[in-house]
């Protein structure tokens, strides 16, 4: 993980499928900005979502978003999900999970693409989003065997590119607070 072209942490992503289909995605980040030595800001972040038939069926998700603590919990049941959100250690409304099949911002899954609703699993929103394609393909990822093709997720306050070679992801790019550039490059 890079800000700037900076090296700020790691994010890593574990997604085991079991043979009749579902699965199970493990993810965790850790990235501090620092100045001279001095931490300017922290993040961790870490998730366990299990899925099937292409939906999210389970979350639970803890981040520490410079010492805001969110915890996100999920369950599908009946046609919906039922959401819980604590944040800073005070109960939250329960967000209202829209009915039928959600998705979280999964970069790994190709049917992100057809999405118009994904939660955030670091707040617990579900948002709104826009699925268009990138205006131009980062110059660290044109030397790929492969063409790199991309999807711009838009109607978020800070939009994101994610990059694909075939259906394997392989970057990301946002831009964050003070204009500066976030990205992700999976090894």
């Amino acid at each position: 993980m890079r800000l700037d072209g900076k090296p700020i942490g790691t994010h890593r992503f574990v997604l085991a499928s079991a043979s009749d289909g579902p699965r199970a995605l493990s993810s965790e980040a850790q990235f501090d900005v620092r100045l001279l030595g001095v931490s300017l800001y922290r993040y961790r972040h870490r998730v366990s979502e299990r899925w099937a038939d292409g939906c999210l069926t389970s979350i639970d998700a803890h981040t520490d978003d410079n010492g805001r603590r969110t915890e996100v919990r999920g369950q599908a049941q009946d046609g919906s999900f039922d959401l819980q959100v604590r944040d800073t250690g005070r109960p939250a409304p329960a967000p209202a999970a829209p009915p039928g099949c959600l998705m979280s911002f999964a970069y790994w899954n190709p049917a992100l693409a057809e999405q118009t609703r994904l939660l955030d699993p670091g707040s617990g929103r579900v948002e709104s989003v826009v699925i268009t394609v990138p205006r131009a393909v980062p110059a660290d990822l044109n030397a790929q065997a492969q063409p790199v093709r991309g999807l711009h997720i838009g109607g978020l306050a800070k939009p994101i590119d994610v990059w694909y070679v075939g259906d394997r992801w392989v970057g990301l790019d946002t831009i964050v607070s003070g204009g500066r550039q976030l990205s992700y490059r999976l090894r």
